[in-house]
């Protein structure tokens, strides 16, 4: 009895030591020993039962001693003479070791194996002999201490051998009762810490609904296993909804599970102008054998403030992009506007507006300088360093910024008109590149050459410099154009990033301000500015080309050919006035195309009478020419007006 008691005592204080849960079950039971060494020994049925002590491992595995006590009563017993004794009693005892399971809230399965060594009395006589037993059992979980069930199993006790000659064996049947109890107390909650990768960044705060700011670890301090976890986050003025993390289908007592940390916050975290911290809960909904209860634990986040970013993916540049703040519509629509009073047809509608969006920034006085703290050549190129990026309301105020701030308020400027823009964040500049449009062949009648233009994703783009927004649209694109292709020589690893494309991961913020007044240069200057920048664009990409039409002409001798060509050189640069002598020439050759494209020029013009009057000369020398006829009509129905 000693050595029993040391054995419990022994388990106890392990228990104690690995917070394991220990376990105590009674089961009455009665048996029918069927099988006694090929001889009939006992009545059909016996009674008894067994209690079993025991230690949870791994919240499946109970391992522990067993006992028991079973009355056989002896299937002659009436007829024994007085004195003598009329039942067998068998006492085992050894150890179990047994599974359990939880299908349900409330119900628990568990089969195991027990042996030892047993001693059968009866009269004065002893005798000892191993024995082993089967059992499985189903209980009903009245609380997450208590359970209730039916027991089953087979008992053998042996004779003089460890198998194959049964003392006495058959089947018990009986009530279970389970008992449990734990050395680690239960809190009855459960309770949640969070360990975040990262301070939380204002600026692309509704990328979290989709990317973890880290995990969530729930612990189960309940007094049993609890199932249907779900995790939830808030955070009052900061989160636009409690955002569900995750779900954990079951977490057994006494453990902890992880699931990411997500968050939809609300455009309010915009407010942090420096570093702070957010004050939220985790929402944690369970059940606990069946009972739905909720736990809600306070938790605080850092966050960074609303301009910090890293590079650790240049494309989150793209979230600073706000194409609907008021300050940025307010001068792209006014500088788009006075563009579209001087617009050329003949040349690129997203080139002439980008020019004069372009000249328009720079007469507001705004000048590149480099941040002591946070320069861009350093890092934009260490993706552990933090970053300071100004929001194109920052730009305007201040009337400065780096070379990345400044392109994401001309880029904000083009975007809110239409106008497709992209960049490329190079290791000592940063360009802007503007969309011009996808029908390659017709672009490329526009410019003298291809060295000049980007061809990416089947668009061609026009590369700006923002390290030189003191200097013209020219001399930025030269400049553009000048460090891509130093990139390209040196195979620097150059990112070529759409804005559409990034916005589809990191949307614009849209945070701006309503104290920012803009200074709205006037029209007179900004028509100077824009009428500039084309003229030297005329200059450097159709000059050559024209020159080069003129030189042949002198040297080959006038021809329709080549006046037809030299005036549609000078349509596509814009210079009708040009064109109209040029074809003037050709027509009087008798060139019926340099005749429809004076009609076609001077209605542009809206000089009617004189477009009116080219297009009866062509139906005069070409009477089936469908051309003139419709241009004609069109221009009588004007005239009538």
């Amino acid at each position: 009895m000693k050595k029993v008691l040391s054995l419990i005592l022994g388990m106890l204080l392990a228990a104690e030591v690995f917070t394991y849960d220990f376990t105590l079950k009674l089961s009455p039971s009665v048996m029918l020993p069927f099988l006694s060494a090929g001889e009939k020994k006992y009545a059909n049925v016996g009674y008894g039962g067994f209690i079993d002590a025991g230690i949870t491992f791994f919240d499946l595995l109970n391992v522990g001693p067993e006992f028991g006590f079973m009355i056989l009563p002896k299937y002659n017993a009436k007829e024994l003479e007085g004195g003598s004794e009329p039942n067998v009693y068998v006492v085992p005892f050894g150890a179990q070791a047994g599974i359990f399971y939880y299908p349900f809230s409330r119900i628990e399965l568990a089969a195991g194996l027990a042996g030892g060594v047993a001693g059968s009395f009866t009269n004065d006589r002893s005798h000892y002999a191993p024995w082993y037993r089967a059992y499985a059992d189903v209980n009903f979980r009245i609380n997450t201490r208590f359970s209730a069930g039916v027991d089953f199993s087979w008992f053998n006790v042996q004779n003089n051998t460890w198998f194959g000659n049964p003392g006495a064996a058959g089947i018990t049947a009986g009530l279970v009762l389970n008992i449990k109890f734990s050395t680690e107390k239960a809190s009855g909650m459960v309770d949640a810490s969070v360990e975040c990768d990262e301070n939380v960044f204002p600026l692309i705060y509704t990328i979290y609904k989709n990317n973890p700011i880290g995990t969530i670890t729930i612990s189960n301090n309940e007094s049993a296993e609890i199932r249907n976890v779900n995790v939830r986050f808030r955070s009052e003025g900061y989160t636009a909804s409690e955002f569900e993390c995750g779900e954990i289908k079951m977490l057994k007592k006494h453990r902890s599970e992880q699931v990411p940390f997500y968050a939809d916050f609300s455009d309010k975290i915009l407010r942090f102008s420096e570093a702070g911290k957010v004050s939220g809960e985790i929402v944690i909904e369970y059940e606990l054998l069946g009972d739905k209860r909720v736990s809600v634990v306070p938790v605080t986040i850092s966050v960074y403030n609303r301009n910090s970013m890293r590079w650790v993916d240049s494309s989150i540049l793209s979230s600073y992009v706000s194409t609907n703040s008021q300050e940025v519509l307010e001068l792209s629509k006014y500088f788009v506007g006075v563009a579209r009073n001087h617009f050329r047809t003949g040349l690129n509608k997203n080139m002439q507006f980008s020019m004069y969006v372009y000249e328009g920034i720079r007469s507001l006085g705004i000048v590149c300088e480099e941040k002591s703290d946070t320069p861009y050549n350093e890092t934009h190129l260490d993706f552990t360093l933090l970053d300071y990026i100004q929001y194109p309301y920052q730009t305007l105020s201040y009337r400065s910024g780096e070379k990345d701030d400044i392109g994401v308020l001309f880029m904000s400027m083009l975007e809110s008109v239409g106008i497709g823009a992209a960049y490329l964040p190079l290791q000592d500049d940063f360009i802007v590149a503007i969309e011009l449009g996808d029908n390659e062949r017709a672009l490329l009648n526009l410019f003298n050459n291809t060295d000049n233009l980007l061809v990416v994703y089947d668009k061609i783009w026009l590369p700006l410099s923002m390290s030189v927004i003191h200097k013209d649209f020219s001399e930025s694109w030269k400049k553009g154009v000048e460090k891509v292709n130093e990139a390209l020589e040196n195979e620097d690893d150059v990112e070529f990033i759409m804005l559409a494309d990034a916005w589809q991961t990191y949307p614009p913020s849209g945070f701006s301000s309503d104290d920012v007044k803009n200074k709205i240069p006037s029209e007179k200057d900004l028509v100077r500015a824009g009428e500039d920048a084309i003229a030297k664009y005329i200059t450097q990409e159709f000059g050559p080309q024209i020159a080069a039409v003129q030189a042949q002409i002198k040297e080959e001798g006038a021809s329709i050919t080549l006046y037809n060509r030299l005036g549609l050189l000078y349509v596509r640069a814009g210079l009708y006035d040009n064109a109209v002598s040029v074809y003037e020439i050709s027509a009087k050759m008798g060139s019926v195309p340099a005749m429809n494209n004076l009609g076609n020029i001077l209605s542009l013009q809206k000089k009617y009478t004189k477009a009116k009057e080219w297009y009866e000369k062509v139906l005069a020398v070409d009477p089936n020419n469908e051309t003139a006829r419709k241009n004609l009509l069109r221009i009588e129905t004007e005239l009538e007006q």
